[in-house]
């Protein structure tokens, strides 16, 4: 195989096949003067056609990513050329040459392929995107046990598109009208490779989701992404949340995440990461953490308070999650009791809910008033 490479043309298709390789990226050059890389980690693979190339010689091999992909980063050249026979690479770049070793085509795995896939659903990169961040934003690492954790739900029905994710701690789940639903179905995947396409999903470009019984497949502009589903069951969301409310809570979210990065200084301290949340509906908002080796932490400010008093404990980290999630912008916290679920929602808008439970507070996370 050999090729001319027009490298700021090409490195971006490169860059993109090897955010997703385990070892070696496949080239393939064909005989219409077709480049297609293909790249696999064995959970998620990702096919595209190559731009900036131009073919000398049909042919196939597998490029190592940390040779390769560094000579082409640092070549001062923008014309290459790439000559591969079957155990050497050659590369020119002006004055510059180097040799470098590949990888047997047979070692590299086969990956999954569309061509035999259903459509399930189209939507604009955006908002998918979208969908993934906020309705992935309370998964967790992928576990062998209960299997749902680190995975993300992607279900079609009625006309819209749901992505939830759960760890047992919080969930969040978030919904959006689509008229281009194919199929009604339940997709589960990991969320770490989810998330890591949706980085990649901007614009409104169109996203087309297909699948098969084991996998799922994201194409857009001339790039096949493949995740493989996970075998495992969902648990039924539906029957966790409630609308039992004995305290509310509206405030702007930028507020919110300025003070708890202050109370996170003493918190993150703590093995537990725990805060505790006065709310008195007089509209004070008292937050404060405690660790016996750091020190206290307090902040106090106006808010919208309805209800009953409560002091109640969270995970600094799983708020801070479901706040950042929300974006800028005023937020709804709806509080179940000291030991029930708290919901947030963004004021006037039921797209997205993001759901923790509390933290049982103990007599030293307490802080009495007076005491600071």
């Amino acid at each position: 195989m050999k090729i001319e490479i027009t490298r700021k043309d090409f490195i971006k298709s490169w860059q993109l096949a090897e955010r997703f390789k385990d070892n070696g990226v496949f080239i393939e050059a064909d005989n219409d003067g077709v480049v297609t890389l293909k790249a696999t980690n064995f959970k998620t693979s990702i096919k595209c056609r190559a731009e900036g190339v131009n073919v000398l010689e049909s042919g196939s091999a597998v490029i190592p990513v940390a040779v390769f992909g560094d000579m082409l980063r640092k070549s001062e050249s923008e014309s290459l050329i790439l000559d591969i026979n079957s155990e050497r690479g050659f590369l020119k770049a002006g004055k510059s040459k180097a040799k470098f070793t590949v990888i047997p085509t047979e070692a590299f795995p086969n990956i999954p392929d569309s061509s035999e896939s259903e459509n399930i659903f189209a939507t604009t990169c955006e908002l998918l995107g979208q969908l993934i961040s906020e309705g992935g934003s309370a998964s967790s690492k992928q576990t062998d046990f209960p299997k749902y954790h680190g995975v993300c739900l992607i279900r079609t029905k009625g006309g819209k598109i749901k992505i939830v994710a759960t760890d047992g701690k919080r969930l969040s789940l978030s919904e959006r009208e689509c008229s281009e639903i194919s199929k009604e179905t339940d997709l589960l995947l990991p969320s770490q490779p989810l998330k890591e396409i949706a980085k990649m999903l901007t614009g409104d470009n169109t996203v087309q989701i297909r699948a098969t019984e084991t996998t799922a497949f994201f194409i857009l502009n001339g790039v096949e992404f493949a995740i493989q589903c996970v075998d495992a069951s969902f648990p039924q969301y539906e029957r966790i949340l409630n609308n039992v409310v004995e305290t509310s809570l509206t405030a702007n979210s930028g507020d919110l995440i300025s003070a708890l990065e202050r109370i996170d200084i003493i918190a993150k301290t703590t093995p537990a990461h725990i805060m505790a949340l006065s709310l008195n509906p007089n509209g004070e908002l008292k937050i404060t953490a405690r660790a016996p080796e750091a020190g206290i932490a307090s902040e106090e400010f106006l808010a919208e308070i309805n209800g009953e008093p409560m002091l109640v404990g969270f995970n600094v980290g799983y708020f801070f999650d479901g706040l950042r999630s929300l974006g800028t912008g005023n937020v709804n916290i709806e509080f179940s009791g000291v030991e029930g679920q708290a919901r947030m929602k963004r004021v006037g808008d039921d797209n997205f809910l993001y759901m923790l439970m509390p933290a049982r507070l103990s007599e030293q996370d307490k802080i009495a008033d007076g005491e600071f």
